[in-house]
């Protein structure tokens, strides 16, 4: 009887709940009816930034995880093909790769946990709102309607985060990469989601948004190929010629400062070009993509040099003269009119 008339007292609900822990304290039924209900709600609150809080360390971990795992992978097929090719190959390519990956997986993992969190907290602020009886319908449909405007207002803004997300993913340029997105050309030094930074060979700096590039030229990637065109007179043998410049390319491979930087070996394709004033051979050469600059003007200045020390080059002397026509036809005219004067 005792305890049926405790449990009657009891303003509380059955089973352990804080009204009841109140109510054994205090002995007051209104105060642990009302601390009950706050402590409850309290408690749930605590809860559920608990659970997002660690959602989102958990998600934050998974993501390094993966993104480490993705952009380990040294680079595209194409330069583990050329292993062989590099002398020390594994080396090389980590020298010319790692920072590069290490840069991308950051980007990539500060822009995915970011958006993670986001998600997380706005689901752990829903959750919480609910908690209090909040109605969410109203608050979802509102939000709703508002990302459609914002989406329609903003679709380039949309679009150029979005480009830029796939660039990132797909990687493909980086900060310090030479490339071509169309409008403009030069080396990467800033990159972001929605805006890329270029600066041109003569010192402009281009700011394009990412929505607007639909073509990129990327010429620091895997390896380059060096095309020295050589122009000589139509007078040149174009086998001694051809000999002297292959002999050069030899000794550039055999170089020890550029050796290491040779893919395959120099082929000399010959004469691909011909006009009534010189004829153009052609030299080609796979390097590596950062120094295929370098490499090509060395290589023409070791062309050149040896051309001249053979004396080919010279030969220009004995090729055409130019005269502008109206001194041509004028002298013409004033040795016709000399003569007949004279006569």
């Amino acid at each position: 009887m005792e305890l049926l008339a405790a449990t009657e007292g009891n303003p509380c609900d059955p089973g352990f709940n804080s009204c009841s822990l109140l109510y054994k304290i205090t002995n007051s039924e209104e105060f642990a009816v009302d601390g009950g209900v706050v402590l409850d709600k309290i408690g749930q609150v605590l809860l559920i930034v608990l659970a997002a809080v660690f959602l989102r360390w958990l998600a934050n971990r998974a993501i390094e995880r993966i993104i480490k795992q993705v952009t380990s992978i040294k680079g595209p097929q194409s330069i583990a093909d050329l292993a062989d090719k590099l002398g020390s190959g594994n080396a090389r390519r980590d020298e010319l790769l790692g920072d590069r990956s290490d840069k991308r997986a950051e980007t990539l993992t500060g822009v995915l946990q970011h958006v993670s969190g986001i998600v997380i907290f706005a689901v752990g602020f829903m959750l919480v709102l609910s908690a209090f009886n909040v109605n969410l319908a109203p608050i979802l449909a509102s939000a709703g309607i508002a990302g459609i405007a914002i989406g329609f207002g903003a679709q380039n803004l949309v679009q150029d985060y979005l480009a830029g997300i796939f660039i990132l993913i797909e990687d493909q340029y980086g900060v310090g990469d030479n490339v071509d997105v169309g409008d403009a050309q030069g080396t990467v030094v800033d990159m972001g989601l929605r805006v890329t930074t270029l600066r041109s060979l003569d010192g402009t700096l281009w700011y394009v948004r990412n929505g607007q590039i639909l073509r990129v030229g990327n010429s620091s990637q895997s390896w380059a190929y060096v095309v020295v065109d050589t122009p000589l007179p139509p007078t040149t043998d174009i086998d001694r010629a051809g000999e002297i410049i292959t002999q050069v390319a030899e000794e550039f491979v055999a170089d020890e400062d550029w050796s290491t930087h040779i893919l395959k070996e120099p082929e000399y394709l010959g004469p691909v070009e011909m006009t009534i004033d010189e004829i153009k051979v052609r030299l080609g050469v796979r390097t590596t993509s950062d120094q295929q600059w370098a490499a090509g003007r060395e290589l023409r200045l070791r062309v050149t040099e040896a051309l001249r020390a053979a004396g080919i080059i010279d030969l220009a002397s004995a090729g055409r003269i130019y005269v502008p026509r109206t001194i041509a036809n004028g002298g013409a005219a004033g040795a016709a009119g000399a003569s007949g004067t004279t006569a």
